[in-house]
C-alpha cells in the first residue's frame, strides 16, 4: 500500500533552503514540497524546480491546511516566531540552527511545540554524516575504553561577508553550535565546563563587529574527559572537518572527504585532492539521510533523533562559551 504523501512547505530559500529543497524533489517521492516562501525569494528558481507555489510572504506557507510538514531555513533570528506560528497552526517543523541566541528564546519554541503535539527535529546535520556515525557507533560500543579526548577541527574555506557576520549571532552561536551538539553526541555525556580563547586573525571586519574568526575551545564533560574544538572562519584549501576520540583501549579518527581517492605519486611528491569546498559537498548524504529521519517521524508518530532539548543544550554551551572569551575564565554551563 503506497502511502499519502505528505505535503510539506520551505520557509526561507537561501543557499541552505535551495539546497533542502531540491533534496526533498530528488530523493523523497512520497513527500510533496508544495509551496516556498520568503521575503528574497527566487522566483525563478522556484518556478524552474516546479514548485507549485512561492510566495514572499512567510505566513501563506504557515496558514495553508494542507501543508502537514515545514522546513524553516530563514535566518537565525527568525526561527522562534517561526516555529511558535507554525507550532499552532499544527505543522511539524524541521528548523535549521541555532534555534535562538539565547536559551530562553529556545525554551519558547519548546513549549509552543509541545502544547501543539508537533514534531521538533532541528538541523545538526553532522550526526548524520557517515564517517561521524561511524565513530560515535565505536565509541558507545566501548571498542576504544574509556573516552579520554575528543578532538574537533572546524574551518570554513572562506571567511563570511562582514554583514553576514554581523547578523549570524557570532562564531560560538553561528559557527561552533555544530561542534556543541556533536561533543554531546559523540561522547553520550553533558558539557559541564568550558573554558574559550580567541581572536580575529582573519579579517578585521569582524573584529570590528566585536567578533572573532577563530578559537581554540576546551569542554569539560560530565565524565570528566574533555573535548577540544580547533575553529577557524577561513583555510584557503577547502572545508576542514575532521574528528577523533581516544580512548583508554585505542583511537578512532573520521577524516577530510574528497572529491576522489585517487593519489598521484612522482619525484616530486604524492598528490591527492583537497577537501571538498563547501558544506553542501561535504555533507550531502548527511543532508538528505536528516530529512528522512524527520519525515520518518512524522509518519511513524515518533521523537525526532535530534530534539529541541538538544537544541537548548547546545545553545547554553554556547553563552557558555561566549562568557568564558569574554571574562577569560572557565565557565559552567549550569551558570
Amino acid at each position: 500500500m503506497v502511502s499519502k504523501p505528505i505535503v510539506a512547505g520551505l520557509i526561507g530559500a537561501g543557499h541552505i533552503g535551495k539546497m533542502h529543497a531540491e533534496n526533498i524533489i530528488f530523493h523523497f517521492p512520497d513527500v510533496l514540497l508544495k509551496a516556498v516562501a520568503g521575503p528574497n525569494l527566487d522566483e525563478n528558481w522556484a518556478e524552474t524546480m516546479g514548485i507549485p507555489g512561492h510566495f514572499l510572504d512567510e505566513n501563506i506557507v504557515i496558514n495553508d491546511s494542507e501543508i502537514e510538514a515545514v522546513i524553516i531555513a530563514a535566518p537565525s533570528a527568525a526561527h522562534v516566531a517561526l516555529i511558535k506560528s507554525s507550532a499552532q497552526n499544527g505543522k511539524h517543523i524541521f528548523c535549521e540552527k541555532p534555534v535562538a541566541f539565547e536559551p530562553e528564546g529556545v525554551a519558547e519554541a519548546i513549549e509552543a511545540v509541545e502544547a501543539a503535539g508537533v514534531v521538533l527535529q532541528i538541523g545538526f546535520n553532522r550526526r548524520f554524516d557517515p564517517s561521524f556515525m561511524r565513530v560515535r557507533e565505536v565509541v558507545q560500543s566501548g571498542k576504544i575504553g574509556k573516552t579520554h579526548v575528543i578532538r574537533i577541527t572546524n574551518r570554513d574555506p572562506k571567511r563570511p561577508t562582514a554583514a553576514y557576520a554581523g547578523r549570524s549571532g557570532g562564531l560560538f552561536f553561528d559557527f561552533c553550535i555544530h561542534d556543541f551538539d556533536m561533543a554531546r553526541h559523540i561522547s553520550g555525556c553533558e558539557v559541564e565546563k568550558v573554558y574559550s580563547a580567541g581572536a580575529a586573525l582573519i579579517d578585521p571586519e569582524i573584529e570590528k563587529l566585536g567578533d572573532i574568526d577563530t578559537a581554540l575551545i576546551t569542554l569539560q564533560m560530565t565524565d570528566s574527559s574533555l573535548c577540544v574544538i580547533d575553529v577557524s572562519r577561513e583555510t584557503n584549501y577547502g572545508y576542514d572537518q575532521q574528528l577523533e576520540v581516544f580512548g583508554s583501549k585505542g583511537t578512532i579518527r573520521a577524516f577530510n572527504t574528497t572529491p576522489t581517492t585517487a593519489a598521484l605519486s612522482t619525484a616530486e611528491g604524492v598528490f591527492t585532492d583537497k577537501p571538498h569546498y563547501s558544506f553542501v559537498e561535504r555533507y550531502k548524504e548527511a543532508y538528505v539521510t536528516e530529512l528522512r529521519e524527520f519525515f520518518a517521524s512524522i509518519r511513524n508518530k515518533s521523537s525526532p533523533p535530534v530534539t529541541g532539548q538538544d537544541a537548548l543544550q547546545a545553545v547554553r554551551i554556547a553563552r557558555a562559551a561566549e562568557l568564558s572569551f569574554k571574562k577569560n575564565r572557565p565557565v559552567k554551563v549550569e551558570q
